[in-house]
């Protein structure tokens, strides 16, 4: 925070439009994704990344680290227990940074709406990109994610401050 509380303006926000659209191209073609794996999605995810799907021709690299990725994918059901965790990941996090959402337990509780422990994630953080299933293809989970590309190479995403 710079004097007077205002919020201190970032390099790239200074750069001229073409500039940005170049940094943009480079952000499009290097998504590292976390994985928050947790649920009966994962057999169909673990598949992307095999030599089937081959998401890495993409530029579409899993990581570790949350160091060095900018995006963070949940597949499966996640708990209130297990958000908090989550959010101290997506903190970790450089900007600008992605959410996405994998089947129906991540985005709207699945079969369990009832259920007291199972949460949201569009309740605690912005999310980029929804893919639909019960559980997903892997076909889904490519193409959602190459939709995500597209918007960032757009330029369509937020920078939280």
């Amino acid at each position: 925070m710079s004097e007077g509380g205002q919020i201190k303006e970032g390099l790239l926000e200074k750069l001229p439009k073409p500039i940005k659209k170049i940094f943009d191209w480079g952000r499009s073609f290097s998504i590292w994704p976390i994985h928050y794996v947790t649920g009966c999605c994962s057999p169909e995810y673990m598949q992307l990344f095999g030599p089937r799907y081959d998401l890495e021709r993409w530029g579409v690299l899993p990581m570790a680290s949350t160091r060095q990725s900018d995006a963070i994918i949940f597949v499966g059901n996640v708990t209130r227990k297990m958000m908090l965790r989550a959010i101290r990941l997506y903190e970790q996090m450089p900007e600008p940074r992605f959410v996405i959402v994998v089947g129906a337990c991540a985005s709207s509780k699945g079969p369990f709406p009832e259920s007291y422990s199972l949460v949201r994630v569009k309740d605690y953080m912005k999310v980029d990109m929804y893919i639909a299933g019960c559980p997903p293809k892997p076909e889904a989970q490519a193409y959602g994610i190459l939709k995500l590309r597209e918007k960032i190479l757009q330029g369509e995403y937020h920078e939280s401050k």
